[in-house]
């Protein structure tokens, strides 16, 4: 990481997440309120500006996050509201940048906006699904791969976070986020933030994952401050795309809720040791979202503390949060589900069908024949459709057949640019989202967080896992799709050598130091 993201920008800002990461201290970053759309954007910007100014006047917390479209999709742009609490505070925050209803222009204008404003710390995600979806043709998410690579191009100097949730119970789904982090860690992301999640052996499941894979991002743990408030909604049905919230906790939280106080003191305690335990179990650090007052963060910052001097090592704290976890008539509160799956306890049962082998292997024969530029028949055909013009009449009738015959057995949308050689003859477009790189985190089980299929994703697994490919998958870039293809023939493009591409990428950047750090260590 360059000297500019750590010891300032180009307007003076400081990063101060990059500067502790740099000396490998413990990070603690704290997510703003929700930049409500409902109400003024002065408003807002007010109500951020102030937390951040009471955060740095504390001086217990590293960084402020500025969220993205949280509870709606109109909710107010991230980037503005960052320049403003920079402006105040002379530190950048950490910006959330969500794909969800955008497009590589769409980043490609707020980039330029971030690096004439002077910020250069961003967390990319997908995002989850949009409440309002467009009202003609298909939502656009850009994939957050997409977004590192973009970034890292357009911003080289810049620290840029990236999300994995190891808070999975099957295979698939794990192994889906874990091979997803490596190529967001490839794409050029820094450091890695957890999704929310209450199971440490997930935490250090991760973290032994990455050492294997000989990866040493820093790591910080997402920390909720669910309250029993919070924990009725749920109950309620309420969800939170991609988190897993074991019912049992909701339960617990329900009794707790009868306290004088409603269970608010218990749900700042909770929140506080598993800030602690973030640092016990040897992460860079901690997320904190739900707290988003001063009050409330001085108690939950003073429960750190007070966590810290009474677990002074890892065996301390997990006495302790044992001795938490429990209902009150001291039943263990069950944080898992039924057969959770972990990498270190077998069998790995995820096997590919004899279907989806067969579809695979006639897909791979067929793209061996037909399309392969080597093939006698790709050579014969291949010299006529390329002198077609997709727009053409010709090109329409081209496009015509290749829809009705990819159409119902593949899910082909005429993207114009296909995929499949690159994701195991598994198309991407079936994926509400689009993403062609490995599943985003919003899964239920092996179940797509809009709730009608399972995720093509865990397919794509297990046909990875099948031809002993998950390791070559894990460091391939699919290119996605361009906006001026899309409703034409893909044969076409192929065959004029303008069709799908993927590249393999390259090695994960070193963990960012900082430049006093780099100097101590020549």
């Amino acid at each position: 990481m360059g000297h500019d993201a750590s010891s300032g920008t180009g307007r003076g800002y400081r990063s101060r997440l990059a500067e502790v990461l740099g000396r490998r201290g413990f990070a603690l970053t704290v997510e703003s309120p929700p930049l409500l759309g409902s109400k003024p954007l002065e408003d807002v910007v007010s109500e951020v500006t102030a937390l951040a100014r009471w955060l740095q006047e504390d001086g217990r917390a590293t960084a402020i996050t500025v969220s993205d479209r949280v509870r709606t999709d109109r909710d107010h742009d991230p980037i503005s509201v960052a320049l403003r609490v920079a402006e105040v505070t002379g530190t950048v925050p950490l910006v959330h940048w969500a794909g969800k209803g955008r497009t590589a222009l769409h980043l490609q204008r707020d980039l330029e906006r971030a690096r004439t404003g002077g910020l250069q710390s961003f967390l990319f995600l997908t995002g989850d699904a949009l409440r309002e979806p467009p009202r003609e043709g298909s939502a656009r998410y850009l994939d957050s791969v997409d977004a590192l690579r973009m970034a890292r191009h357009e911003l080289p100097d810049s620290l840029l976070a990236a999300a994995v949730n190891p808070f999975k119970y099957r295979e698939e789904a794990l192994l889906g986020q874990y091979v997803k982090a490596a190529k967001k860690l490839r794409a050029g992301a820094d450091l890695l933030i957890t999704q929310i999640g209450w199971d440490p052996r997930k935490l250090v499941e991760l973290a032994g994952w990455l050492g294997r894979r000989g990866l040493h991002p820093p790591v910080l743990a997402t920390v909720w401050l669910l309250t029993p408030r919070l924990a009725a909604r749920l109950l309620q049905g309420a969800t939170l795309p991609g988190v897993y919230v074991p019912p049992d906790l909701l339960r617990c939280l329900e009794a707790e809720a009868k306290a004088p106080d409603h269970g608010r003191q218990r749900a700042i305690l909770r929140a506080a040791l598993q800030v602690v335990g973030a640092a016990r179990l040897g992460l860079a650090g901690a997320h904190v979202c739900g707290a988003h007052t001063p009050r409330t963060l001085e108690e939950l910052l003073d429960a750190v503390e007070r966590w810290r001097r009474d677990c002074p090592d890892l065996r301390s704290w997990e006495s302790a949060w044992d001795e938490f976890m429990r209902h009150p008539d001291r039943r263990p509160v069950r944080l898992v589900p039924e057969d959770p799956f972990y990498l270190d306890a077998p069998p790995y049962d995820a096997l590919a069908s004899p279907a989806e082998i067969r579809r695979f292997r006639i897909l791979q024969a067929l793209d061996r024949w037909v399309f392969d530029h080597g093939s006698p028949l790709a050579r014969a055909a291949g010299a006529l459709v390329a002198r077609t013009d997709p727009r053409s009449a010709a090109g329409r009738a081209l496009g015509r057949v290749e829809h009705a015959l990819k159409g119902g057995w593949l899910g082909c949308q005429m993207c114009g640019s296909c995929r499949l050689p690159h994701t195991f003859f598994v198309c991407p477009e079936t994926c509400p989202k689009g993403l062609a790189n490995g599943p985003c985190g919003g899964t239920d089980g092996n179940t797509c967080e809009f709730g009608d299929r399972e995720c093509i994703h865990a397919r794509v697994y297990r046909l990875a896992k099948h031809t002993g490919r998950v390791l070559q998958w894990e460091a391939t870039w699919v290119a996605p799709v361009p906006e001026e293809v899309r409703g034409t023939c893909s044969w076409v493009h192929h065959f004029r050598g303008q069709g799908s591409r993927a590249e393999v990428l390259p090695e994960p950047r070193p963990a960012p130091l900082s430049p006093q750090a780099s100097r101590a260590l020549r």
